[in-house]
C-alpha cells in the first residue's frame, strides 16, 4: 500500500508543476507579442504627456504658482506636422535640449513674418522659412518661456504630435479648441510667398 500511495501523490504534484510552467510560458508569450504593439502605439499613434514648467501658463499648468501638480494632455502623434495651423499646440523635441520634449503653441507658419521679442538675436522681425513654424509659450513673462524668441523658427521635423485635449485635472478636461485662438498682431500672415523665399535663399 505504501508504494502505491507515494506514486499517486507524486504524479499529481508533477503534473501540476508542468501545467503551471506551461501557463507561465503562455502568459509571457502573450505579453511579449503585445509589447511591440504598445511601443508602436506610444511612439507613432498617441500618448498622454505631462506638461512641466511655467512656459504654457496660464493656458496649461494653471496652478503652477500654487502646486506641484502637472497638467496631463493627450497628444496625437499620427502625421504630426500635417495640417498645422496658427494656434495649434504641439509637442516637439527641444532645439536647445534635444533629449527633452516640450509643449508650445504655433503662432506663425512658413511665409509669415514675426515681430520678435527679447532675447531673439536676429533683429526686430523674423521670416519663417519653408518647412518651419514659429512657436511660443503662453507665459507673458519673457524669462519664463524658452521658445522661438530664443532659438528662432523650428523645423517641422522636430514636431512629434499635436496636443488635442487636456486629460488632467478633471475640471479642465476636454478638447483644446485651437480654432478660438486669435492670431497675434505681431504676426504678419503670408508676408512672403514661397517664390520670395526661394529667391531670397538663392
Amino acid at each position: 500500500m505504501v508504494p502505491f500511495s507515494s506514486a499517486s501523490s507524486f504524479r499529481p504534484s508533477f503534473v501540476f508543476r508542468r501545467l503551471s510552467l506551461r501557463n507561465t510560458f503562455l502568459t509571457l508569450g502573450a505579453f511579449a507579442t503585445w509589447v511591440p504593439m504598445i511601443v508602436f502605439f506610444k511612439d507613432n499613434v498617441a500618448q498622454p504627456m505631462w506638461v512641466t514648467g511655467p512656459s504654457m501658463y496660464p493656458f496649461l499648468n494653471t496652478d503652477y504658482n500654487s502646486t506641484t501638480r502637472k497638467d496631463v494632455v493627450f497628444v496625437n502623434m499620427w502625421a504630426p506636422y500635417k495640417g498645422l495651423q496658427r494656434g495649434m499646440i504641439v509637442a516637439m523635441w527641444s532645439p536647445y535640449h534635444p533629449e527633452n520634449m516640450i509643449v508650445k503653441r504655433i503662432i506663425a507658419l512658413e511665409g509669415d513674418e514675426v515681430v520678435t521679442r527679447k532675447p531673439y538675436p536676429g533683429g526686430e522681425t523674423a521670416l519663417v522659412p519653408l518647412g518651419h513654424v514659429w512657436v511660443e509659450g503662453e507665459n507673458p513673462e519673457d524669462n519664463k518661456t524658452l521658445d522661438s524668441n530664443t532659438y528662432g523658427p523650428v523645423a517641422k521635423s522636430l514636431i512629434v504630435g499635436q496636443v488635442k485635449a487636456v486629460v488632467w485635472p478633471w475640471r479642465k478636461a476636454g478638447l483644446i479648441r485651437w480654432e478660438d485662438y486669435r492670431v497675434s498682431p505681431r504676426v504678419l500672415q503670408g508676408r512672403h510667398t514661397f517664390a520670395d523665399q526661394q529667391l531670397h535663399v538663392s
